[in-house]
């Protein structure tokens, strides 16, 4: 399959953010740094690389790796994010697991983040706070910013790389969910001659999302960054598709917002956890 494929700067530095997660586990809501993001990447000049690819010989495509997922009531998803190499020249090894609680009505995810050396962090988006705790420390809780929601930057379906050719290997039962079976290999990734990879992947028969993906990576310098080579792989589930779903937040979470009815003339009103106040010129009594 023959194809004009355009890279983008995120996409070109995907990688390179993926790779700096060993360093460090998600900050807070307000200024993390996730496999699928790069801080200042917003304010660099946008640059657009054209290139002519060999894709994969098989029909099937993957173009959106969170495909179906918005039409799920609920389900859970686990990724696992892992490298074996070099940086350097110095051993490097470390693994990164995100598991995502999602539910449709209300809209709520929850996260457990662990990573190999690491501290588990706890993170929830639900009723306009996003909440974050790490370790034994205190949960806090910010209002979710605008156009920057965590439901987006951390579905871990958004981490998987897109698949063009992949080739039929039959039908199964995956996670109690009838699948179609596809496999592929590094030129479905439009990385021929760049890396040695070879993958799989299972689509639910009835709404297409993903069921289970596996890939395993292989590349030097050139492709993962100046002194790095080594092997990188994703390991990711869906479970429970459909099924309800019970996100609970640790109990010295902040309350959420106070949802309550105003008064007619309310004033120079303030929202924060817990909190609802405003000015009024009514009386109690009133």
């Amino acid at each position: 399959m023959f194809k004009k494929h355009t890279d983008s700067p995120l996409f070109i530095l995907l990688l390179a953010a993926v790779l700096s997660a060993c360093a460090s586990v998600p900050a807070s809501p307000s200024g993390n740094v996730t496999p699928g993001h790069t801080p200042g990447a917003s304010d660099r000049p946008e640059i657009t690389i054209e290139r002519d690819i060999n894709y994969g010989p098989g029909s099937f495509e993957l173009p959106d790796t969170k495909v179906g997922l918005s039409d799920l009531s609920g389900y859970t998803a686990t990724l696992t994010i892992a490298f074996d190499g070099t940086r350097d020249g110095n051993a490097e090894k470390w693994s990164k697991t995100y598991t995502m609680l999602a539910t449709k009505d209300p809209l709520a995810r929850q996260w457990t983040i662990e990573k190999s050396g690491n501290e588990s962090v706890f993170m929830a988006e639900m009723g306009g706070l996003d909440y974050e705790r790490r370790g034994e420390e205190a949960c806090a809780a910010t209002a979710i910013q605008e156009g920057n929601p965590l439901i987006e930057r951390l579905e871990p379906a958004s981490f998987l790389s897109v698949v063009i050719g992949a080739e039929e290997a039959g039908s199964d039962t995956v996670n109690d969910v009838a699948t179609n079976h596809y496999t592929f290999d590094q030129r479905a990734l439009g990385e021929d001659g760049l890396t040695e990879s070879t993958g799989e992947l299972w689509a639910a028969s009835e709404g297409g999302y993903i069921v289970k993906y596996l890939l395993t990576r292989k590349g030097n310098a050139e492709y993962f960054g100046e002194g790095i080579e080594g092997t990188l792989t994703l390991d990711y589930e869906l479970a429970n598709p459909n099924q309800p779903v019970t996100i609970k937040l640790p109990d010295d979470c902040p309350p959420g917002f106070v949802e309550a009815p105003l008064l007619p003339d309310a004033s120079n009103t303030s929202k924060i956890p817990g909190v609802l106040s405003y000015d009024t010129s009514s009386s109690i009594a009133e």
